[in-house]
This record gives structure tokens, sequence and C-alpha cells, in this order.
């Protein structure tokens, strides 16, 4: 299968960076019966930031309401395929190549498939987006 790239978007949550935040999040998801494609947390200064793309958008934004944490929108790539050596160097270079910096990527190889989600400034989004052809 070649690989696909499509313009997606992801609940972008902002909390304090605490032991079982993410978790946290999660049961929350879980709970409100949002069904998560990926997700990816890491930390930025004092803060733990989840990037969280749900398979059914219009279904998780009323699902979200009252999130008791700073709960944004935010577009980003997410690209699958077959896996095989190199596999991101495309997508990255082409962004490379028209100026645009990626903010945070993640990506993971299970068996012969790939999946990654690439995100760039939201003021660089649409650009991304003509860059990669989606």
């Amino acid at each position: 299968m070649a690989a696909t790239v499509r313009r997606v978007t992801a609940f972008r949550v902002t909390l304090g960076d605490r032991v079982g935040a993410l978790a946290d999040v999660l049961a929350a998801a879980r709970n409100a019966g949002i069904d998560l494609q990926s997700v990816a947390g890491y930390v930025c200064g004092a803060e733990g930031v989840i990037l969280a793309v749900p398979r059914d958008l219009n279904r998780a934004r009323p699902a979200s309401v009252g999130a008791p944490w700073a709960l944004g929108e935010q577009d980003v790539f997410l690209m699958e395929g077959d896996d095989e050596r190199g596999a991101l160097v495309s997508v990255t270079e082409k962004l490379a190549v028209a100026g645009i910096g990626i903010q945070a990527a993640y990506a993971v190889a299970v068996e012969d498939h790939f999946a990654a989600v690439i995100a760039v400034d939201p003021a660089d989004v649409d650009r991304a987006a003509a860059a990669l052809g989606v």
C-alpha cells in the first residue's frame, strides 16, 4: 500500500506536568465514549501536552465539553502506509523545502504497517497541506 497523508483534527490538551495526567485524560475519553485513533503526550516546561486524534471528531466534540483542563483543536497530518526504511522522509523533506518547521511528530510501525502524526504551527497548516498535496 502506498503511503497516504490526510489532514485531520486533533485535540490538544494542556495540563500540569504531574504523575497520572495522561491516565486521567485517557480515562475521561473512554468514559465519554471517545475512540482515539492516536495519542501522544510530552512535557514542555511545567506543562504536559497531549495530542489525541479521535476517530470520529463530530462525536468527540460534544463529549469533550466540560473537560477539566485546557482543551483546543489543532489540525495535524496523519500518514499511513507500508513500513519501509525512510517512510517519513518524503513528508519531512516536503515540509522542509516549503520552509515549514515541525512542532511535534510521532510514529509507530507494527509488523509491515506504519502510522505517523505530524504537527506544524497552526499558522502554517494550510501551507503544509499544499506542500503535502492534501
